[in-house]
């Protein structure tokens, strides 16, 4: 498919990586570039085993990663106020599970996303910013400790998380960066 093609680098996959998402957005031209913005946070959780998605969450996309115990995560840039920056190079990422049958659950994973309360005090995970390494890894943190990776982490997994990706602007600490003029927008239904 060509949102695999052009943003996952066969000569540094470590593992098989995990389906793409099963719907009608996944061959649009929309879809793709959501999906290239976001590879540097889909491809490590792919070669994990763990299904991903974008979506449209209240203001920003979000990626959406389906676990075997059925609950999700969520990993999103802060949602209000909307920020003015392209989609995958956030200010920083919150990522919550949740589970759809049991609304007790709920956790915040990681939080590096900046305070505009003067007054609250930073996360400790707020100096990485919108950086993908760190995030991934707390991710692998926390779902190793829950049993809830289906293939554990490989070194080039991990690395792959800030490095180049072939056909893709070089990526930046923070993330894959794209003008904000071209931010996609999904298609009126």
């Amino acid at each position: 498919m060509a949102a695999d093609q052009q943003s996952t680098p066969d000569s540094r996959r470590a593992a098989p990586l995990a389906p793409l998402p099963d719907h009608r957005d996944v061959n649009t031209p929309w879809w793709q570039e959501l999906w290239r913005r976001h590879a540097h946070i889909t491809t490590p959780l792919r070669e994990r085993g763990l299904e991903c998605d974008i979506e449209f969450g209240l203001s920003a996309y979000i990626v959406r990663v389906a676990l075997p115990d059925d609950s999700y995560l969520i990993i999103s840039p802060p949602q209000e106020p909307p920020s003015e920056r392209p989609p995958g190079d956030p200010e920083g990422w919150i990522v919550t599970r949740e589970h759809p049958d049991d609304k007790s659950l709920f956790e915040v994973l990681y939080d590096s996303a900046p305070s505009d309360d003067p007054g609250a005090s930073q996360q400790p995970e707020a100096r990485h910013g919108g950086r993908a390494q760190p995030l991934v890894e707390a991710i692998d943190h926390r779902l190793g400790r829950l049993g809830l990776l289906p293939h554990p982490a490989s070194p080039t997994a991990v690395g792959l998380g800030l490095q180049h990706l072939p056909g893709m602007p070089p990526a930046l600490e923070s993330g894959i960066s794209a003008p904000a003029h071209s931010t996609p927008r999904p298609p009126r239904r």
